[in-house]
């Protein structure tokens, strides 16, 4: 494993801990569930055998629908973090060693690593070379969750930890410009808590979960309901705000003129979710006026529970959800936002990445299942187990440029 010499690349977490406590507890809840180990067992795996049927699992070495291009992929082990590469359906031996809290994002064609709390910082990965052009340290706590771009020469980076969020230049990373969002903290919260950019047009759409923190029981909580907020691409002014009916927002997609949002909702008190209409997909209908625009279309009655993260298929119409019960049981789902129906997956864990290959049509899907951590791919019939070497830390994150 090889490791990043850059002087940016660690910081003292000690003092980061001392100076930025509040903060960290800001994004506990949303992290809860990454910061222990995944539990449960998955039997379904079988191991070079071809079968028919919904639910199937083979191995993808050879498989005629391996990827054609590399995905890339973050493991963790909640102590140590790594960055391989799927090629000719294989995971690679080869791999980097990044933060133990990491997201990988692509955008237009470059792949992004956002190290979050205990690093905080944001470096672009040759996809072709594997090796690290740049790393940028942004404030310490403000926690990188997404990037978008803003023009061909710049991006859009969201802060969750920060009452801002930030353009920077991908050609050195540097920051040029600041777009500030405290109008959005709740009272007593940290941040916003920006999770999620979407673009369509010359518009920019960010997506804020709205935590507060008690000082006193050290506890963050929600006291109101998610926030999507427009901004201009080009210059980051803000045009207007939509309340969502649901808390706690993780993912959103533009298709056919709504903006689909799936939403987690508060924990119960044994750290899961709920199966009730706290929580679910959301539609905001563009075309309406902010008052009417946000509808939940299907609620965690019908789901299961709240939705842990989420991957699109814009043409098919298709949202992928893993569903948080509990810890390490997050089973997959497919909604078909046309007939409301919902298809379950054979995936016992799906909190280790979710991502739509739109080229090819396959999703890519991390599975925790403790003891069968894997990465797999899903057609739309069969799922497909991916070779990996022998020590391939557990999936977290998926993404391609």
């Amino acid at each position: 494993m090889k490791k990043l010499k850059s002087k940016e690349n660690r910081k003292n977490v000690a003092c980061k801990i001392c100076r930025f406590a509040a903060a960290a507890n800001i994004a506990f809840l949303a992290l809860v569930a990454f910061s222990m180990q995944a539990c449960s067992d998955d039997s379904s795996s079988a191991s070079g055998e071809s079968c028919e049927g919904k639910g199937c699992v083979e191995t993808c070495e050879g498989c005629a629908n391996a990827a054609t291009s590399e995905v890339f992929v973050y493991g963790t082990d909640f102590s140590a973090g790594e960055l391989r590469w799927i090629v000719d359906g294989k995971i690679s031996e080869e791999s980097f060693e990044f933060g133990s809290d990491t997201k990988l994002v692509a955008a237009n064609g470059n792949l992004f690593v956002h190290e979050g709390y205990g690093a905080d910082n944001i470096s672009l990965v040759n996809a072709e070379t594997h090796e690290v052009e740049w790393q940028t340290a942004l404030d310490d706590a403000s926690n990188p969750k997404d990037i978008v771009m803003a023009d061909s020469k710049t991006a859009w980076v969201a802060l969750e930890g920060a009452e801002k969020f930030v353009r920077i230049n991908i050609e050195n990373g540097k920051v040029t410009e600041t777009v500030k969002t405290g109008a959005f903290t709740q009272k007593d919260g940290i941040s916003p808590g920006l999770i999620d950019f979407e673009t369509h047009g010359d518009t920019l759409f960010a997506l804020f979960q709205r935590y507060a923190f008690d000082s006193e029981t050290y506890n963050t909580y929600l006291p109101a309901v998610g926030l999507v907020a427009l901004y201009t691409l080009d210059k980051g002014e803000l045009l207007d705000t939509i309340p969502l009916n649901t808390k706690n927002p993780n993912a959103m997609a533009y298709i056919d003129g709504a903006l689909f949002v799936t939403t987690l909702g508060e924990y119960n008190d044994s750290w899961g979710t709920d199966a009730d209409s706290k929580r679910g997909i959301e539609k905001i209908d563009l075309g309406k006026k902010s008052a009417d625009m946000a509808e939940l279309l299907i609620d965690g009655k019908k789901l299961g529970g709240g939705i842990y993260n989420a991957a699109f298929d814009i043409d098919a119409g298709i949202v992928y959800a893993a569903i948080y019960k509990s810890m390490g049981d997050a089973p997959l789902i497919a909604y078909d936002i046309e007939s409301g129906k919902v298809k379950e997956i054979d995936i016992a864990d799906a909190e280790g990445g979710l991502f739509f290959d739109d080229s090819n049509g396959l999703l890519y899907v991390g599975d925790r299942s403790y003891g069968a951590e894997a990465v797999y791919t899903y057609d739309g019939d069969k799922v497909k187990k991916i070779e990996q070497p022998k020590g391939t830390l557990a999936p977290y994150s998926i993404a391609k440029p």
